[in-house]
């Protein structure tokens, strides 16, 4: 038995992520999210180094569901119950592994998660939240035939001298985003589509959750069907390398929503990015 001084969340060791993340395969695309999550950090783990990213399970055991924790710039806590989430609940309202005092982000929260923030009385800290679908092509999907470059452009990953035009162009951009980008192209986890005479026309990056954020296309070149090609390119590297394709769009997105459509994803739940402060 557990005493009642002893840190109820567990760190879980590297060695085992792979067989937590596949407990999430069991539930499918539920649990899509913290699967991708983990997938991302065993297949690059650089990244995990990096972001300071760990891995907790109340009382160590992989069943009761993961409270994964980025504790860096931001103060990120991603919380993915396996099954039911009364253990994970239960480890929140006691753990004194979590800097409550400090404003963080709890994302792509389901609403089980949502509900269980709110209801969690010890943290006593207010929750906004901005509304996401949450779209997932699995593994086990064809790959797009036929895909051929478009006129006078080839594929490449983001270069440096691009990083601070492209960090300007993000929605979410902050001081710390910069660096953000940057990891995320020495990791081999940006595409661009630039043209022969190597102008940069559209680019889209896979983040630390394994999700593609930032598809965007340089004004000037829209309407040619770039945005459409690079993604379905990452999609079938994705799907050469066994692995499922995760996105979020804003609910208001309709033009990303229809490609996202289009491109056969399954939008299955709507999700919250919280922030507690």
């Amino acid at each position: 038995m557990q005493s009642a001084d002893m840190e109820i969340l567990v760190e879980i060791d590297k060695k085992k992520w792979p067989e937590l993340r596949d407990l999430y395969r069991n539930n499918w695309p539920k649990n899509a999210v913290a699967y991708c999550i983990l997938d991302t950090h065993i297949s690059y783990p650089k990244l995990s180094k990096i972001f300071n990213f760990k891995v907790y399970c109340p009382h160590g055991d992989l069943l009761n569901g993961m409270v994964a924790i980025i504790e860096q710039d931001d103060y990120i806590i991603m919380i993915h119950p396996v099954d039911d989430i009364k253990k994970l609940e239960e480890a929140l309202a006691t753990t004194r592994l979590i800097k409550w005092n400090k404003q963080f982000i709890v994302p792509s929260a389901s609403s089980e998660v949502e509900d269980c923030m709110k209801r969690i009385e010890p943290i006593g800290k207010r929750v906004k939240g901005e509304k996401a679908l949450k779209h997932i092509l699995s593994r086990d999907n064809p790959k797009f035939e036929n895909l051929t470059l478009p006129p006078n452009t080839y594929i490449g990953p983001l270069k440096t001298e691009h990083i601070k035009f492209i960090d300007k162009k993000w929605t979410y951009t902050h001081e710390t985003t910069y660096k953000f980008f940057e990891v995320l192209m020495n990791n081999d986890l940006t595409y661009a589509l630039y043209s022969t005479d190597d102008c940069l026309l559209a680019w889209v990056v896979i983040d630390t959750s394994g999700s593609l954020t930032h598809l965007y296309c340089v004004d000037g070149h829209r309407r040619k069907g770039y945005a459409e090609f690079l993604l379905k390119y990452v999609i079938n590297e994705q799907l050469s390398k066994g692995k499922d394709t995760l996105a979020y769009t804003l609910e208001n997105n309709l033009k990303a929503n229809r490609l996202f459509d289009k491109l056969k994803f399954e939008q299955n739940e709507c999700v919250k990015w919280l922030i507690l402060y």
